[in-house]
């Protein structure tokens, strides 16, 4: 087991993260006045488990090889995914284990399917946390992992090449800098949409977290009618321009940025 302490240690820095993650819809609950404890107490545990894991295998060499990275990938979205749902546990909703596991392994996969049958009575904060697991899945918990694994020295571009099935080709000389920029775009990519989003009619919170599930190329929605209940062209078009621009391989922009005009040449697919 002493060969896979890198996985468990990154494992653990991703649970960390996640666990920061869940402390934003707190805000969300004192906006709308539906303070509980769920997210803090989903936050605490999952920065606990993430903590330990941590610690526990932080006197290592940090190195990873192929075999671990694969390992790697499968842990990290399964791991994700079981303490994502703890929030729809605590919540006033009272998810089940089964359904909550399904919500967010559908979030965080941007799959898109849910067990709500009625998503207008959820309380915001769950809706802020569907939208925030499936745009974590969009860029992809391995992307985090690459931007810390050069920190600590261990190469993160192996798992770039299992978490891509376009070119693994170094575009950039150091993986950092790839992840780096990819959050860039993917960041910068969401905020244009909200903000096209919130021009075209919707509030800041649903301008928000529906630029996040479209980027993400998710399709989670704060509405039974998702984007339909809206009845705006204007943002329908908004939407299939965002889903396009989301879809496209994070690569092609990195090439594009990088100096390569060419975009007919970019091996998109």
């Amino acid at each position: 087991m002493s060969n896979y302490k890198t996985v468990f240690f990154t494992l653990g820095i991703l649970q960390i993260i996640l666990g920061i993650f869940m402390l934003i819809p707190i805000i969300t609950q004192f906006i709308y006045d539906e303070v509980d404890s769920s997210f803090f107490g989903a936050s605490i545990v999952t920065i606990v488990f993430g903590t330990l894991f941590f610690l526990s295998n932080l006197d290592h060499d940090k190195k990873l090889n192929l075999q671990q990275a694969f390992l790697l990938t499968a842990l990290s979205w399964l791991s994700i995914a079981v303490f994502g749902s703890l929030p729809f546990i605590f919540s006033s909703v009272k998810f089940s284990p089964i359904n909550a596991f399904f919500e967010s392994m559908s979030g965080i996969t941007t799959t898109g399917s849910t067990i709500i049958a009625n998503l207008e009575i959820i309380p915001k904060a769950i809706l802020l946390w569907r939208a925030i697991l499936q745009w974590l899945g969009g860029i992809g918990i391995i992307v985090m992992a690459i931007t810390l694994m050069p920190i600590m020295n261990v190469g993160g571009m192996q798992l770039f090449k299992i978490s891509n099935n376009d070119s693994s080709e170094k575009i950039l000389p150091k993986s950092k800098e790839i992840a780096l920029r990819l959050i860039y775009i993917y960041s910068g990519l969401t905020a244009l949409c909200a903000i096209s989003y919130k021009f075209f009619g919707m509030s800041i919170f649903d301008s928000l977290t529906h630029s996040m599930t479209t980027i993400a190329t998710g399709g989670f929605s704060n509405y039974n009618d998702s984007i339909g209940f809206f009845n705006s062209f204007s943002i329908e078009i908004s939407a299939m321009i965002f889903i396009i621009l989301g879809s496209l391989p994070f690569i092609a922009y990195i090439k594009f940025l990088n100096g390569n005009k060419k975009i007919s040449k970019l091996k998109l697919f």
